[in-house]
């Protein structure tokens, strides 16, 4: 791929909105350059894609709007859980820390004072 190629590659997304993003010159090389024409064509069956699905229905089965709001509440309750678990855990490792800490401290003034 040339810097052409990348430059082009920036662009065609665009085109689906603007044929006119293109200069003479990069025409051309889309002319003659089979990777930039393979692009192309893969955006051209995007656009056809998207076309055929902006028409389409899908009916939307009874109660899904419930069942989606349900586990919605259900996920965010996990989550408050796990936040409140991760809490406790931080907190319980700092008093974990505090503690050896202090018995440490406690055994150096204890070191200290016998070899003085």
């Amino acid at each position: 791929m040339t810097k052409q190629c990348d430059h082009l590659a920036d662009l065609m997304p665009g085109l689906l909105d603007d044929q006119n993003l293109f200069s003479p010159e990069d025409a051309a090389h889309v002319a003659q350059c089979l990777s930039c024409q393979a692009e192309m064509s893969r955006y051209r069956r995007l656009e056809r894609t998207l076309r055929e699905l902006r028409g389409l229905f899908v009916p939307v089965p009874s109660g899904l709007l419930e069942e989606l709001l349900e586990n919605l509440d259900s996920a965010s309750e996990r989550r408050e859980r796990h936040r409140i678990a991760g809490r406790r855990a931080a907190s319980l490792v700092g008093l974990a820390a505090a503690t050896a800490a202090g018995v440490g401290g406690v055994l150096v003034l204890a070191t200290r004072r016998r070899s003085a």
